[in-house]
């Protein structure tokens, strides 16, 4: 008879060790699960006044410049809510009544503390006209922070085209210049990532949009 092999002490070690590795990896990879289902289950943002995007798209690369003379492109709008306002400085009503609008906002949104969360940019769509110059003694004239944005024809389209927003030039006497132009009122929000995220249809009600902005911000 042959005599038995000497037990090894700590032969079979690894076998207790690897099932608590293999129960503690699927218990990681269950939470996550829940945590990404929970997630997922989480009711959307309900607006007042505004469209929310489902699903938020960044925006696609464009050039412009802001009234102090700096680049203002997609990269320029991420770090920070933007509310984007289209129209041109010759606009003999909507335009300076939407931006009038917007200083009450950011005035009503002082009270929450999110006026330095929410950057306001009037871009315009009659770069013909609207030279930086000509922004830089207009738009600050409803508030200081607002930011006034012109640029190329063609940028302007890469950034309108991607929006949504509609503008065309009308010829008239009307003008001393010869047109005027009819362009959408619609303000589109984008999120500190550069996305769009909300868009906000006329007639623009300062506390309506003040309620949409502070669930969104603060969610």
């Amino acid at each position: 008879m042959q005599p038995e092999k000497p037990h090894k002490p700590g032969q079979r070690w690894w076998i207790p060790g690897a099932l608590l590795i293999v129960v503690l990896g699927l218990t990681a990879n269950l939470m996550l699960r829940q945590s990404d289902k929970s997630q997922a289950q989480q009711p959307p943002v309900s607006l007042i006044s505004g469209t929310l995007i489902p699903n938020p798209r960044p925006l696609s690369p464009f050039s412009l410049i802001d009234h102090a003379g700096n680049e203002f492109t997609q990269e320029s709008i991420k770090g920070s809510w933007h509310l984007l306002s289209f129209g041109y400085t010759h606009c003999p009503d909507i335009c300076p009544t939407t931006l009038a609008m917007l200083a009450r906002l950011r005035d009503r949104l002082q009270h929450e503390s999110l006026d330095t969360k929410i950057e306001t940019d009037f871009i315009t769509i009659d770069p013909q006209r609207d030279t930086a110059t000509v922004l830089a003694s207009y738009v600050p004239y409803f508030d200081s922070s607002f930011l006034g944005v012109t640029g190329d024809p063609g940028e302007l389209d890469r950034l309108t085209g991607q929006l949504g927003v509609m503008y065309a030039r009308v010829d008239t006497e009307q003008s001393s210049m010869g047109y005027l132009m009819d362009h959408s009122t619609t303000i589109i929000l984008t999120n500190p990532a550069g996305e769009l995220q909300a868009l906000f249809s006329a007639p623009h009600e300062v506390e309506a949009m003040a309620q949409d902005l502070i669930r969104l911000v603060n969610r």
